[in-house]
């Protein structure tokens, strides 16, 4: 992945741990394990993660030091209240 500020990234990931009073996730990349921060609309929206889940992770970057910023996600396993966050709010299809 690159460091390049404003440039934006995607990971298909298990979630390893979910802090949400810090505003953080823990995935897994091909290169290792990476920290990821939530966005002001994303955070309130962490604690809905389940660990283990997998998630495709929209993301931009701030450069080092600073983390990736979530800017939307796709929930592709388990269960969520919060399957599919847009970036602005939760958007929870109904399975037909």
């Amino acid at each position: 992945f690159t460091d390049e500020p404003g440039k934006e990234g995607s990971f298909y990931s298990p979630i390893i741990r979910v802090v949400p009073d810090k505003g953080f996730i823990l995935i897994s990349t091909h290169s290792g394990v990476l920290w990821l921060k939530a966005s002001e609309a994303a955070a309130p929206h962490l604690a809905k993660l389940p660990v283990g889940g997998r998630i495709d992770v929209i993301v931009v970057f701030q450069g080092k030091p600073n983390p990736p910023i979530i800017k939307s996600w796709k929930l592709a396993s388990g269960g969520s209240k919060c399957n599919v966050f847009d970036g602005t709010a939760c958007v929870n299809a109904e399975k037909k």
